[in-house]
């Protein structure tokens, strides 16, 4: 039923590419109704936590409002992270790729305009945290938004608060769209390889 669905997957890919090119998107058949989702996921190297799919901008440089710009240019969002079992698994899958060293990325957090933290993305305030000691101190009125440490030392990302225009790499997020969320679910024993249509 998988494999039948990847074949049917790449059949479309060359019909569909031809005639309806779509610039660096997901194109995938759901198994279970075979409609074809398009448009859904980015096409971008993504880490999967529970619904939520990642994206590490190392690479990325640039301040809060370019990192937003970023984000939203690849459909994600600047990050939101809202819970120790999320600011830990970002740790440690980083810790994959950036080895040894230490990184600064921008979140989506900040305290514009009212002076209380929420999330940008969602709008939700912020519950859960892991600030380092004596942080957010809010250094010179001017630190308005919460960048993460990457350490290896660290065993999770560190948070502080820092002046918005400073330059940070990114992470970025998604929500696991529901019908590619049911593919991987009823194929939790095969590779889902995600194909991507590739800008004409």
């Amino acid at each position: 039923m998988f494999l039948s669905s990847i074949v049917g997957a790449l059949f479309f890919l060359l019909h569909y590419a031809s005639s309806n090119p779509v610039k660096g998107y997901v194109a995938l058949t759901d198994s279970l109704s075979n409609d074809v989702v398009i448009n859904t996921l980015p096409s971008l190297q993504l880490q999967k936590f529970g619904e939520r799919l990642y994206y590490f901008g190392a690479i990325f440089e640039g301040n809060y409002y370019q990192a937003m710009q970023f984000c939203n240019y690849h459909d994600m969002q600047l990050v939101s992270i809202e819970s120790k079992e999320e600011n830990d698994f970002l740790w440690k899958h980083m810790q994959s790729f950036l080895g040894w060293g230490e990184y600064w990325f921008w979140t989506s957090g900040t305290t514009m305009p009212d002076e209380h933290w929420v999330w940008m993305s969602t709008g939700k305030p912020i519950l859960f945290a892991n600030w380092f000691e004596n942080q957010p101190d809010n250094a010179g009125n001017n630190e308005k938004c919460l960048e993460v440490r990457y350490s290896h030392t660290n065993k999770a990302l560190m948070w502080n608060d820092h002046v918005c225009t400073a330059t940070k790499h990114v992470i970025c997020e998604t929500t696991v769209p529901k019908s590619v969320s049911k593919m991987i679910t009823n194929n939790s024993n095969c590779n889902l390889t995600v194909i991507s249509v590739p800008p004409q």
